[in-house]
């Protein structure tokens, strides 16, 4: 009873956004399913190709215009990316909003970072290693803004 009262409240919620908020809200579904797809198929090496300039930073500053449309597109994503039958976490997010903002003209930074462990037993021993991607336009976290600053920046494709 209590999960079919969730549903239809959410249902209620997506019958009152506008048509073009449900365009972008499907858009980023389907755009998230090709991620996960992506990230599974096409080897790493060649999808780093089409994420921008390697080790390059996009500015700090960003046009509101800009800002507007990453706001946008940030709020999709969380709206839609819980609900997806793939898992859609860090990666995936920050590839549709880098895919989405590059087909508006508008410059952002992808950040793939790692966070080594160490051993509780022995400090000097490595327990383990953990990844996160998060995409940034001008001051602007789009996707991946938590806990982003416990990574250490492996990579970054600007653009």
């Amino acid at each position: 009873m209590m999960q079919q009262r969730s549903i239809s409240v959410r249902l209620r919620k997506l019958a009152a956004l506008s048509w073009a908020d449900r365009w972008l809200l499907a858009q980023v579904f389907v755009l998230l399913g090709a991620a996960w797809l992506a990230l599974r198929v096409v080897p790493f090496r060649r999808l780093a190709r089409h994420l921008g300039p390697f080790q390059a930073e996009t500015p700090a500053e960003a046009p509101p215009e800009h800002l507007a449309q990453a706001r946008r597109i940030a709020q999709a994503i969380a709206r839609v990316s819980p609900y997806t039958p793939w898992t859609s976490n860090c990666f995936p997010q920050a590839l549709v909003a880098k895919f989405w903002l590059r087909r508006r003209g508008i410059p952002s930074t992808l950040y793939l970072g790692v966070l080594l462990t160490k051993a509780e037993t022995d400090p000097g021993v490595l327990a383990g290693m953990a990844a996160h991607a998060w995409l940034r336009c001008g001051p602007l976290l789009v996707t991946g803004g938590q806990d982003h600053t416990r990574y250490t920046v492996a990579a970054r494709f600007g653009g």
